[in-house]
This record gives structure tokens, C-alpha cells and sequence, in this order.
């Protein structure tokens, strides 16, 4: 069986797109979009009904297309969200957390310092955020 946090090309395409767009998209509009990868409306179709088997995207509406509907889709999910996932997934754990975040930083960063101050103000909310949820657990 497959693992729906594995995404094939084409879903990561779609994926991304979804999560670039803060928008429902229909199968339409991502063919438009996609036209690279999705030659026509079978690979489109094929590649939605995957990502809704796998629980990613699900229906937001619909829109009329000449005498058509079309359904509407979004992401389930955040990208980091399904980051998350993925890397537990593939045995990242919180044990982990600090190497990968640690990593993360430094592969996303051209100039080390440049953001340095950001991120670690954005951790510190973070730790104090923990810090208070496990004062008081509900």
C-alpha cells in the first residue's frame, strides 16, 4: 500500500500550487497552471482523486464552467504540517528537533546572520510557549 505522505511529481506539483494559492482551485484552473506536467484532463483527474484518497486536499465548492460544474479544491493541511508528517514518518522524532531545526536554518540560509536574530526570537516564543503548556497541561 502506498504512504500518502510519498508524493509522486505531479502531487507535489499540485501540492505546491495549492499552498502557494490562497484560493480553491479547480481541476480547470490547475491545468492551466501545470500544462508542463499534466498533458490533459486524465492525468489531472488521476492525480486529485489520489491526493483525495490520501486525505491531502478536499472539495471547497464548485463552479459553473460553461454547462459544467467544476469542484473546487484545497489543501488539508499546511505545508509544514505535512512536513511534519513526512518527517515523522521517516523517523524524525522530537528527540530530533533541535538537529533538525538546526539544520534547516542553515540549509535555507545564504547569509547565516542575516535572519539570525528573527529565528531565534520566533524559538524563544516557541520554548516559552511549551514552557507554559506543560505548567498547565489541560
Amino acid at each position: 500500500m502506498r504512504n500518502e505522505y510519498q508524493l509522486s511529481k505531479r502531487e507535489q506539483r499540485v501540492m505546491d500550487l495549492l499552498w502557494e494559492k490562497d484560493e480553491a482551485l479547480t481541476s480547470v484552473d490547475i491545468l492551466e497552471r501545470l500544462s508542463d506536467i499534466m498533458p490533459n484532463t486524465t492525468y489531472v483527474h488521476r492525480t486529485i482523486n489520489a491526493l483525495l484518497d490520501a486525505g491531502l486536499i478536499q472539495e471547497r465548492g464548485s463552479v459553473r464552467y460553461n454547462t459544467q460544474y467544476a469542484r473546487k479544491f484545497v489543501p488539508c493541511m499546511t505545508r509544514e504540517e505535512y512536513a511534519a508528517k513526512f518527517l515523522v514518518l521517516h523517523g524524525i522524532q522530537t528527540e530530533s528537533f533541535v538537529r533538525v531545526a538546526m539544520a534547516l536554518f542553515q540549509e535555507t540560509q545564504e547569509d547565516k546572520n542575516k535572519h539570525a536574530d528573527e529565528m531565534i526570537e520566533q524559538l524563544q516564543e516557541i520554548i516559552d510557549a511549551l514552557k507554559a503548556q506543560a505548567k498547565n497541561p489541560k
